[in-house]
C-alpha cells in the first residue's frame, strides 16, 4: 500500500491512530491522536477510511480508545494514561501475565517520554488497584528516573488506583 502525507492511519498494534505528516524511506512521521509526533515503520501502519461528519452520529458510534481514556490531555500541563490492559490491546486474553506487565510498563515509559518531549509537566498513570503488582513495578521504574517526583494521585478522582508524576 502506498501511503501519502495526510493519510489517516492506525498502528498495526491497534493501540493508536494518527495522520501522516512526512514520509522518508520506509518510515513515516505520524501525528498521533493525543498530539505527539512519532516516526513509525510504514509496515506497521494500516490505512483508515475517513468518514464524513454526517455519516456517523456520535450517539451511534462506540467511544474511541482516546475517549475511553487511554491517553487524554486534559490541559497542556497534564497527560492522563490508562494502563488497564484491556484498554491497551484489542485481544487481552492472548497474553501471559508477564507480557501484559511488560506492555503496560512500556506504555507508561512512552507516555512519560512523550510528555517530556511535549513540555507536559504532569502525567497521571492509572494502574488500578488489583493486587498492586503494576503499581509496584511503576514505582520501581519511577525511582530510577531523574528529574521527576511522584505520589498517589488525587484520591477523590482516582481512588488508590493512580500515580501522579511531576516532570521537572
Amino acid at each position: 500500500m502506498a501511503f501519502k502525507v495526510g493519510d489517516t492511519v492506525s498502528l498495526l498494534s491497534g493501540t493508536e491512530t494518527g495522520t501522516i505528516l512526512k514520509i522518508e524511506g520506509d518510515q513515516a512521521e505520524v501525528m498521533l491522536e493525543h498530539g505527539f509526533e512519532e516516526w513509525i515503520p510504514i509496515k506497521e501502519l494500516v490505512p483508515r477510511k475517513a468518514l464524513n461528519i454526517g455519516e456517523v452520529q456520535s450517539k451511534d458510534r462506540p467511544a474511541s480508545r482516546l475517549e475511553r481514556g487511554k491517553a487524554r490531555a486534559h490541559a497542556p500541563e497534564q497527560l492522563e494514561v490508562d494502563l488497564h490492559f484491556e484498554v491497551l490491546v484489542d485481544f487481552p486474553k492472548n497474553f501471559s501475565a508477564h507480557e501484559k506487565l511488560q506492555i503496560q510498563l512500556k506504555e507508561a515509559r512512552k507516555a512519560l517520554d512523550r510528555a517530556r518531549r511535549g513540555g507536559i509537566k504532569k502525567v497521571v498513570l492509572i494502574h488500578g488497584v488489583g493486587q498492586g503488582r503494576l503499581r509496584e513495578e511503576i514505582y520501581s521504574l519511577l525511582e530510577r528516573m531523574d528529574r521527576i517526583s511522584f505520589y498517589d494521585a488525587a484520591y477523590a478522582r482516582y481512588g488508590k488506583g493512580a500515580t501522579e508524576v511531576e516532570l521537572r
